[in-house]
């Protein structure tokens, strides 16, 4: 075996063992969505089911290729240079989380902004990535060697890690900023504003990032860790929109408590300010 094809078995055999860790986070992940917003619309629903059956097909994927290196061809010179199609089509699962989890999280653009044109200018760039990594995808499996096809689709791979990371920056942009015009200026609801924010960057930074070190690691041809990483993309694309459906419970938490006006003993101002019939009034008017 050539070192090319070394580095290819070993950064297949961690990021399997990777990927099969990201899917039982996701796999516990989506039963506590379904268990904690059983109201959310159908469509919601099923696109959840959707990526963990992406990440089921990936992990499956994954698996083949390696039996059929370390199992059923072990020792075999010829077939080591061979990709399964498991190797080749792992990808593709990567390129269909994206697209959707980018979609999901455009969509949402659209509907802070209520702008068509803003929303259909974000999905421009999701559309992109999304039709360079189809294409790296449908090359992977034409050239069906992995040595090969490192040198093949390279250029076609690393225009598809790029528009990807610049569509994760333009959402997360868009999103921080129409989140950042919905400031009321009322302490409670600035808070989650704020919260949310900070959602927004943490979850584009984790998926912008990512792609940019795949797209470096498989510029400078170290394919160990290209391959690691790069088998997880579509896990963390699944990961970032169930933590992010999630985070609802920890803002509606937040929307509920008690601000300090609400802390405040009414009976010692009526008794300091005299007004104790406008008092019960408002008191009477909060119980109805």
């Amino acid at each position: 075996m050539t070192t090319m094809e070394v580095n290819a078995l070993g950064g297949t055999i961690v990021g399997n063992l990777l990927t099969a860790l990201c899917f039982g986070v996701l796999s516990i992940q989506i039963y506590s969505y379904y268990c904690a917003f059983p109201n959310d619309t159908r469509l919601l629903k099923l696109v959840v089911a959707f990526l963990w059956t992406l990440e089921a097909f990936q992990l499956v994927c994954g698996t083949q290729s390696l039996y059929w290196w370390v199992g059923a061809n072990y020792g075999n010179r010829l077939a080591s240079g061979d990709g399964t199609w498991g190797f080749t089509t792992f990808q593709i699962s990567a390129v269909c989380a994206s697209v959707t989890v980018q979609t999901f999280f455009s969509y949402r653009v659209y509907s802070l902004s209520a702008n068509l044109y803003l929303g259909a200018f974000v999905q421009v760039f999701v559309l992109v990535q999304f039709g360079f990594g189809v294409v790296t995808s449908v090359k992977a499996n034409t050239v069906r060697k992995p040595v090969v096809a490192a040198e093949e689709i390279m250029w076609v791979a690393v225009s598809w890690l790029a528009t990807q990371a610049i569509a994760d920056i333009v959402i997360s942009t868009c999103m921080c900023i129409l989140l950042r015009r919905r400031r009321t200026g009322f302490q409670k609801t600035d808070s989650v504003i704020n919260r949310m924010v900070l959602y927004t960057i943490n979850t584009g930074l984790a998926t912008s990032v990512l792609s940019c070190v795949v797209l470096v690691l498989s510029v400078k041809h170290w394919t160990y860790f290209s391959i690691t990483l790069g088998m997880l993309l579509g896990a963390f694309y699944s990961v970032t929109m169930l933590t992010n459906l999630h985070t609802r419970t920890t803002l509606r938490a937040r929307l509920d408590m008690p601000t300090p006006l609400e802390l405040i003993d009414f009976n010692q101002i009526e008794n300091a300010a005299g007004c104790g019939r406008l008092w019960k009034c408002r008191d009477s008017r909060l119980q109805k």
